[in-house]
Protein backbone atom coordinates (compact mmCIF):
# COMPACT_ATOMS: atom_id res chain seq x y z
CA UNK A 1 0.00 0.00 0.00
CA UNK A 2 1.72 3.17 -1.18
CA UNK A 3 1.80 6.27 1.01
CA UNK A 4 2.66 9.90 0.29
CA UNK A 5 3.62 12.41 2.97
CA UNK A 6 2.73 16.03 2.24
CA UNK A 7 4.37 18.18 4.86
CA UNK A 8 3.91 21.84 5.62
CA UNK A 9 3.28 24.42 8.30
CA UNK A 10 -0.42 24.68 7.32
CA UNK A 11 -0.50 28.03 9.11
CA UNK A 12 -3.30 28.15 7.99
CA UNK A 13 -4.33 25.33 5.66
CA UNK A 14 -5.98 26.69 2.48
CA UNK A 15 -7.68 25.49 -0.69
CA UNK A 16 -4.38 25.33 -2.55
CA UNK A 17 -3.10 22.71 -0.10
CA UNK A 18 -6.25 20.63 -0.52
CA UNK A 19 -6.23 20.84 -4.32
CA UNK A 20 -2.58 19.82 -4.44
CA UNK A 21 -3.23 16.87 -2.15
CA UNK A 22 -6.11 15.67 -4.32
CA UNK A 23 -4.04 16.00 -7.51
CA UNK A 24 -1.09 14.17 -5.96
CA UNK A 25 -3.27 11.21 -4.97
CA UNK A 26 -4.45 10.97 -8.57
CA UNK A 27 -1.02 11.53 -10.11
CA UNK A 28 0.95 9.13 -7.93
CA UNK A 29 -1.80 6.55 -7.67
CA UNK A 30 -1.15 6.22 -3.95
CA UNK A 31 -3.61 4.55 -1.60
CA UNK A 32 -3.09 7.20 1.08
CA UNK A 33 -1.72 10.73 1.32
CA UNK A 34 -1.03 12.07 4.79
CA UNK A 35 -0.92 15.79 5.51
CA UNK A 36 2.00 16.17 7.89
CA UNK A 37 1.85 19.41 9.92
CA UNK A 38 5.34 20.51 10.93
CA UNK A 39 6.43 20.39 14.52
CA UNK A 40 9.48 22.29 15.73
CA UNK A 41 11.60 22.69 12.62
CA UNK A 42 15.26 23.58 13.18
CA UNK A 43 15.08 25.82 10.08
CA UNK A 44 12.11 27.96 11.17
CA UNK A 45 11.62 30.32 14.08
CA UNK A 46 8.09 29.14 14.81
CA UNK A 47 4.44 29.28 13.78
CA UNK A 48 1.82 31.93 14.48
CA UNK A 49 -0.93 29.43 15.33
CA UNK A 50 -0.22 26.75 17.90
CA UNK A 51 0.29 23.13 16.90
CA UNK A 52 -3.16 22.17 18.15
CA UNK A 53 -4.78 25.09 16.33
CA UNK A 54 -3.11 24.15 13.05
CA UNK A 55 -4.18 20.54 13.57
CA UNK A 56 -7.76 21.62 14.36
CA UNK A 57 -7.91 23.65 11.13
CA UNK A 58 -6.67 20.66 9.13
CA UNK A 59 -9.35 18.46 10.68
CA UNK A 60 -12.05 21.01 9.88
CA UNK A 61 -10.81 21.35 6.29
CA UNK A 62 -10.88 17.61 5.66
CA UNK A 63 -14.32 17.26 7.24
CA UNK A 64 -15.71 20.03 5.03
CA UNK A 65 -13.86 19.35 1.77
CA UNK A 66 -13.89 15.56 1.94
CA UNK A 67 -10.96 13.20 2.27
CA UNK A 68 -10.77 11.85 -1.29
CA UNK A 69 -12.64 8.64 -0.58
CA UNK A 70 -10.71 7.93 2.60
CA UNK A 71 -7.32 8.41 0.95
CA UNK A 72 -6.51 11.77 2.54
CA UNK A 73 -5.49 11.65 6.21
CA UNK A 74 -3.57 13.65 8.82
CA UNK A 75 -0.35 12.46 10.46
CA UNK A 76 0.35 14.35 13.68
CA UNK A 77 3.59 12.63 14.67
CA UNK A 78 5.80 15.70 14.18
CA UNK A 79 3.49 17.83 16.31
CA UNK A 80 3.54 15.20 19.06
CA UNK A 81 7.31 14.65 18.94
CA UNK A 82 9.15 16.57 21.69
CA UNK A 83 12.04 18.77 20.68
CA UNK A 84 13.17 19.42 17.13
CA UNK A 85 11.55 17.56 14.22
CA UNK A 86 13.80 16.08 11.55
CA UNK A 87 12.31 14.68 8.35
CA UNK A 88 14.74 11.78 8.25
CA UNK A 89 13.46 10.61 11.65
CA UNK A 90 9.86 10.86 10.47
CA UNK A 91 10.66 8.81 7.37
CA UNK A 92 12.49 6.20 9.42
CA UNK A 93 9.45 5.83 11.69
CA UNK A 94 6.98 5.63 8.79
CA UNK A 95 9.16 3.14 6.92
CA UNK A 96 9.31 0.93 10.01
CA UNK A 97 5.50 0.98 10.15
CA UNK A 98 4.74 0.21 6.49
CA UNK A 99 7.63 -2.16 5.82
CA UNK A 100 10.40 -2.13 3.25
CA UNK A 101 8.43 -3.07 0.12
CA UNK A 102 5.77 -0.39 -0.06
CA UNK A 103 6.35 2.82 -2.08
CA UNK A 104 6.77 5.87 0.14
CA UNK A 105 6.73 9.38 -1.34
CA UNK A 106 7.86 12.59 0.33
CA UNK A 107 6.30 15.63 -1.37
CA UNK A 108 8.17 18.95 -1.24
CA UNK A 109 7.85 22.20 -3.14
CA UNK A 110 10.69 23.49 -5.29
CA UNK A 111 11.37 26.18 -2.66
CA UNK A 112 11.79 23.50 0.00
CA UNK A 113 13.93 21.34 -2.28
CA UNK A 114 16.34 24.25 -2.59
CA UNK A 115 16.95 23.93 1.17
CA UNK A 116 17.68 20.18 1.15
CA UNK A 117 21.41 20.53 1.84
CA UNK A 118 20.47 22.13 5.18
CA UNK A 119 18.47 19.08 6.25
CA UNK A 120 19.86 16.45 8.58
CA UNK A 121 21.16 13.43 6.61
CA UNK A 122 19.47 14.72 3.46
CA UNK A 123 21.47 12.47 1.15
CA UNK A 124 20.07 9.44 2.97
CA UNK A 125 16.44 10.29 2.12
CA UNK A 126 16.33 8.12 -1.07
CA UNK A 127 17.10 5.08 1.05
CA UNK A 128 13.76 5.64 2.74
CA UNK A 129 11.47 7.20 0.13
CA UNK A 130 10.97 8.72 -3.29
CA UNK A 131 11.28 12.50 -3.34
CA UNK A 132 8.47 14.20 -5.27
CA UNK A 133 9.35 17.81 -6.09
CA UNK A 134 6.41 20.02 -7.03
CA UNK A 135 7.73 22.68 -9.38
CA UNK A 136 6.37 26.18 -8.84
CA UNK A 137 6.78 28.90 -11.44
CA UNK A 138 6.92 31.64 -8.80
CA UNK A 139 9.48 29.74 -6.70
CA UNK A 140 11.85 27.95 -9.09
CA UNK A 141 14.38 25.46 -7.82
CA UNK A 142 17.67 27.21 -7.14
CA UNK A 143 20.05 24.32 -6.62
CA UNK A 144 23.72 24.43 -5.79
CA UNK A 145 25.94 22.42 -8.17
CA UNK A 146 26.13 19.64 -5.59
CA UNK A 147 22.36 19.48 -5.16
CA UNK A 148 21.72 19.72 -8.92
CA UNK A 149 24.06 16.79 -9.60
CA UNK A 150 22.42 14.76 -6.84
CA UNK A 151 18.91 15.44 -8.15
CA UNK A 152 19.81 14.64 -11.74
CA UNK A 153 21.47 11.36 -10.73
CA UNK A 154 18.31 10.20 -8.98
CA UNK A 155 15.74 11.70 -11.35
CA UNK A 156 13.03 9.40 -12.72
CA UNK A 157 10.68 10.70 -15.42
CA UNK A 158 8.43 7.65 -15.81
CA UNK A 159 5.72 7.10 -13.22
CA UNK A 160 5.46 3.29 -13.71
CA UNK A 161 9.16 2.96 -12.86
CA UNK A 162 8.69 5.15 -9.81
CA UNK A 163 5.66 3.20 -8.61
CA UNK A 164 7.43 -0.14 -9.05
CA UNK A 165 10.06 0.66 -6.41
CA UNK A 166 9.69 1.44 -2.69
CA UNK A 167 12.23 4.29 -2.73
CA UNK A 168 15.31 5.70 -4.40
CA UNK A 169 14.18 8.26 -7.00
CA UNK A 170 13.43 11.95 -7.47
CA UNK A 171 10.31 12.81 -9.49
CA UNK A 172 9.48 16.33 -10.68
CA UNK A 173 5.87 17.32 -11.35
CA UNK A 174 3.63 20.33 -11.84
CA UNK A 175 0.23 20.81 -10.25
CA UNK A 176 -2.53 23.38 -10.69
CA UNK A 177 -1.25 26.74 -9.57
CA UNK A 178 -3.32 28.55 -6.93
CA UNK A 179 -2.33 32.19 -6.48
CA UNK A 180 -2.29 32.07 -2.68
CA UNK A 181 0.06 31.14 0.11
CA UNK A 182 -0.28 30.91 3.87
CA UNK A 183 1.89 34.00 4.36
CA UNK A 184 -0.24 36.03 1.91
CA UNK A 185 -3.39 34.75 3.58
CA UNK A 186 -2.16 35.95 6.96
CA UNK A 187 -1.67 39.41 5.48
CA UNK A 188 -5.22 39.39 4.08
CA UNK A 189 -6.62 38.29 7.44
CA UNK A 190 -4.88 41.24 9.09
CA UNK A 191 -6.42 43.63 6.57
CA UNK A 192 -9.92 42.16 7.01
CA UNK A 193 -10.35 40.81 3.46
CA UNK A 194 -13.08 38.07 3.17
CA UNK A 195 -11.44 34.63 3.19
CA UNK A 196 -13.96 32.22 1.72
CA UNK A 197 -12.31 32.36 -1.71
CA UNK A 198 -9.17 30.74 -0.30
CA UNK A 199 -10.28 28.94 2.87
CA UNK A 200 -12.91 26.31 3.67
CA UNK A 201 -15.68 28.15 5.49
CA UNK A 202 -15.18 26.12 8.68
CA UNK A 203 -11.49 27.12 8.76
CA UNK A 204 -12.37 30.79 8.19
CA UNK A 205 -14.86 30.61 11.08
CA UNK A 206 -12.27 28.97 13.33
CA UNK A 207 -9.75 31.72 12.57
CA UNK A 208 -12.34 34.37 13.36
CA UNK A 209 -13.52 32.67 16.57
CA UNK A 210 -9.95 32.38 17.88
CA UNK A 211 -8.76 35.76 16.57
CA UNK A 212 -5.84 34.14 14.79
CA UNK A 213 -3.31 36.10 12.71
CA UNK A 214 -4.54 39.48 13.89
Amino acid sequence: MSLALFGGSFDPVHRGHLRSASELIELLGCEHLALLPAGHSPLKTGHLASSEQRLAMLQLALAEQGNCGGKLTIDRREIDRPGRSYTVETLQAVRAEIGQRQPLYLVVGSDTATQLPRWREWQQLPQLCHLVVVERAQQPLQATPELQTWLERLQCDKLPQLQAKPAGSVFFCRLSQVAISSSLLREKITSGVPLTQWLPSSVAQYIDQHSLYR
